[in-house]
């Protein structure tokens, strides 16, 4: 049995809930401010700085959840729930910023857990997640189903390529054809190259 304290995670929807709600509160406050005040630069800083908070203390409150989880060779437990691994179909990993898992029991019931990076510390559940990989692999001669993620298959390998070549062409016209190059821009481009290769985990055979 293996034992990991204090995992960081959060449920993938009800982190998009967290990221589509914070635009909608963004929104409402510029909706609001702009009945009562016309300074636009301070309307705007003050809807940024209402909107961090909301996002802050609502994702430190319900979002990200701290567990301890006990791993053992037919057992997954954490937080009074629990995955047998008889009970299993098939389950799915990804490793874009951290590690997403989806369990698919076999009374038909689907469960998503992740650790995103940018929400969480999200080393132990990487961790976890090389170990449950590893003991579901083995479990019962291997008869648990592992599904590949996209990013693990061809066609997510060659959709990374094809992304990053289209941002490299683009980076490059838009040096030529523009007076003052945007290092925002850019950085944006490296980050989002970065997201994508990320998950990127397809091997040739």
């Amino acid at each position: 049995m293996r034992k990991y304290e204090n995992v960081e995670y959060t449920n993938q929807f009800e982190l998009l809930f967290l990221l589509v709600s914070t635009v909608a509160v963004f929104s409402g406050i510029i909706f609001v401010l702009n009945r009562i005040m016309n300074f636009g630069l301070l309307k705007g800083i003050l809807a940024i700085v209402l909107a961090g908070v909301y996002f802050y203390i609502f994702k430190k409150k319900f979002i990200v959840k701290i567990s301890d989880f006990e791993l053992t060779s037919n057992k997954l437990e954490w937080n009074n729930k629990n995955i047998d691994f008889k009970n299993l179909e098939y389950y799915k990993i990804h490793w874009m910023k951290g590690a997403g898992i989806k369990f698919k029991l076999k009374n038909g019931k689907t469960l998503r857990i992740s650790s995103n990076d940018n929400f969480c510390n999200s080393e132990q559940f990487v961790n976890l997640c090389h170990n449950i990989d590893s003991k579901l692999s083995k479990y019962n001669n291997g008869q648990i189903e592992r599904k590949k993620s996209f990013f693990e298959s061809k066609q997510g390998y060659y959709f990374a390529v094809i992304i990053s070549v289209l941002f490299v062409i683009g980076t490059i016209y838009k040096s030529f054809t523009d007076e003052k190059f945007n290092f925002g821009n850019f950085a944006l481009i490296l980050v989002s190259l970065g997201i994508v290769w990320s998950g990127v985990k397809w091997k040739k055979k």
